[in-house]
């Protein structure tokens, strides 16, 4: 991993907050991310996954899931199901969006269907529940190509994450 740009440190919610980008060479370097995430997030952390398919979105909250004490081997994508829950000590809540239509739908559904009160929630393709969303304390980690490689932001306005953003600089050499 290389270039960590820290921005801002963390403000009050809605403030524009902190901002970090990392340069992931490899799956390895995307699951060492992952477990710094994980093990860094606050308890009823919503982690917000933006990135084109194959972007490793899967693999960071894999990762971050096995930091939080997850079998690995369980954490697959919801794409089909819409919510997967991984019962642990937290319980965590994985949703993909990615087929969801229209925003509509969510209303449908209880909130404690598709976010974990007691734990964190990670939500793939969040464009659509952003609305309901308004207001709360996030984090958004946004995974790019760049080549055979990855980048990853990361933000938050919400000062309950500025852990995520100390573990996250731990790992840049050049920090």
């Amino acid at each position: 991993m290389s270039v960590f740009r820290p921005g801002a440190p963390p403000a009050a919610s809605g403030a524009a907050g902190a901002e970090c980008t990392l340069h992931l060479a490899s799956a390895a370097a995307t699951r060492a991310a992952g477990l710094a995430l994980g093990r860094a997030l606050p308890a009823r952390a919503l982690v917000l996954v933006r990135g084109e398919l194959g972007a490793g979105k899967t693999t960071l909250i894999k990762a971050a899931c096995e930091a939080l004490g997850i079998d690995p081997a369980a954490v697959i994508s919801p794409t089909y199901t819409l919510v997967n829950i991984y019962p642990g000590s937290p319980t965590v809540y994985h949703v993909d969006l990615f087929r969801l239509e229209r925003p509509e739908a969510l209303l449908e559904l209880d909130e404690r269907d598709w976010l974990q009160p007691d734990g964190p929630t990670f939500i793939e393709w969040p464009e659509i529940a952003e609305p309901l969303l308004a207001g709360r304390p996030a984090l958004t980690v946004h995974l790019f190509h760049d080549g055979a490689a990855r980048r990853m932001r990361v933000r938050s306005g919400a000062p309950e994450y500025a852990p995520v953003f100390a573990a996250l600089a731990a790992l840049a050499p050049d920090a």
